[in-house]
C-alpha cells in the first residue's frame, strides 16, 4: 500500500514540473532610477528570448526572491534555493547603478543550479539608454549577437576597424551624407529633414503581461489531488465495513483482522496526505494566479507624441493584461 501511495506522489510530481526549460528574468534593481531600471530590464528580457524554453519576466527582485526563499542572496547556496522555491531552472538578473558621470552601469547574471553563475556588464552614456550597446555587451551572455545592425566605434573620431558587415555605400567616410528629403505634409519643415525626424523615434516598448500557465497547472493537480484523498477515503470505508464483517475465531482470523486493519489505515493516511497537499497546492497556485492577473490590469496608460501627415498630436496606449 505505501508503495503504491509513493508512485502516486511520483506521478504527480511529474505532471506539475514536467514541461520545457523554465527561465524566469526577474526585476531590476540598483541605485539607478525606477525608469531607467524599467528600460533596461525590458532589454534584457529581449536578450533572454533567445534561452532556450520558457522565458516569464517575474514580478519581483532578486532581494525580494531571497527573503522569499529565506535566505541571503550575497550567500553562494541562496541560488539554489530560490530556484527551488520557484520551481524554476534558471534566473536571470539585473542590476542598474547610476555612475558619477550621469550614466548607468548594468550587470546581468544567469544563475542555474549547480553551476557557477554567468555575468556579464555594460557602461552606458548619459542619456538615452543604447540598445546597440547593451546588445554588444549583454548579448554574448545569451548566445546572440548584434539584433539591431553595425555597431559604431566606442572611441569618438576613429573608423570602425571591421568593414566586412558594412554596406559597401558606407565605407566613404569623408563624404557628407544627401540630404534626407522634405515631407511637404510634416508640421514644421522649413526646408531640413530634421523637423520630421521625432516621427521615427519607437514608442516606449511595453512590458510583456506576465503569463499565468503554471498557476492553472498547480491548481488543476490541487484539484485532482483532492478528488484521490476522496476515493482513498472511501477505499478505508470500505476495508472498515469488510472489518466488521469478517470471523474472529481462529489465529488465521485474527491475521487477516490485522491485514484489514493496516490496510484500511494506509488508505485513511493516503487521503489525508492527498487532500492537505492538494489543498496547500491549490489556495498558493490560485493566490499567485490573482496575483499576477491583479499586476497586469494595474498597468498605467502612455501618452506619445506622434507627428501625423498632416499635422502633430498624442496617441494614448492603454496597456492591459492577458
Amino acid at each position: 500500500m505505501k508503495r503504491g501511495l509513493v508512485a502516486l506522489l511520483l506521478v504527480f510530481s511529474t505532471v506539475a514540473y514536467a514541461g520545457p526549460k523554465n527561465v524566469m528574468v526577474l526585476k531590476a534593481e540598483g541605485t539607478a532610477d525606477a525608469a531607467s531600471r524599467t528600460t533596461v530590464e525590458t532589454h534584457v528580457l529581449r536578450l533572454a528570448k533567445h534561452i532556450d524554453g520558457k522565458v516569464e519576466l517575474g514580478d519581483i527582485t532578486l532581494s525580494d526572491a531571497a527573503a522569499a526563499a529565506g535566505c541571503n542572496a550575497a550567500d553562494a547556496g541562496c541560488k539554489d534555493e530560490i530556484l527551488a522555491t520557484f520551481a524554476v531552472d534558471e534566473l536571470v538578473t539585473t542590476t542598474v547603478t547610476s555612475t558619477s558621470a550621469g550614466g548607468l552601469t548594468v550587470t546581468v547574471r544567469r544563475l542555474q543550479k549547480g553551476t557557477s553563475p554567468k555575468a556579464a556588464a555594460s557602461t552606458l552614456p548619459a542619456g538615452k539608454v543604447s540598445e546597440t550597446k547593451i546588445d554588444q555587451d549583454l548579448g554574448p551572455l545569451f548566445g546572440v549577437g548584434l539584433s539591431t545592425g553595425p555597431l559604431t566605434d566606442r572611441t569618438p573620431g576613429t573608423q570602425p576597424t571591421t568593414t566586412t558587415t558594412a554596406p559597401p555605400t558606407t565605407t566613404t567616410t569623408t563624404q557628407d551624407a544627401p540630404p534626407a528629403p522634405i515631407d511637404p505634409y510634416a508640421t514644421g519643415a522649413s526646408g531640413s529633414g530634421s523637423a520630421a525626424a521625432p516621427a521615427t523615434e519607437p514608442a516606449p516598448a511595453d512590458t510583456p503581461a506576465p503569463s499565468r500557465k503554471w498557476q492553472k497547472i498547480g491548481m488543476g493537480v490541487g484539484a485532482g489531488m483532492i478528488l484521490i484523498s476522496f476515493v482513498l477515503w472511501t477505499g478505508a470505508s470500505g476495508k472498515q465495513e469488510e472489518i466488521d464483517n469478517a470471523p474472529h475465531d481462529s489465529p488465521a482470523d485474527f491475521k487477516h483482522l490485522q491485514d484489514l486493519e493496516d490496510e484500511a489505515d494506509g488508505l485513511a493516511g493516503g487521503g489525508n496526505l492527498f487532500f492537505i497537499a492538494g489543498v496547500a497546492l491549490t489556495a498558493v497556485s490560485a493566490y499567485y494566479y490573482w496575483k499576477k492577473g491583479r499586476a497586469a490590469r494595474s498597468r498605467t496608460a502612455q501618452i506619445t507624441p506622434t507627428v501625423f501627415p498632416h499635422g502633430a498630436g498624442v496617441v494614448l496606449t492603454w496597456g492591459g493584461g492577458q
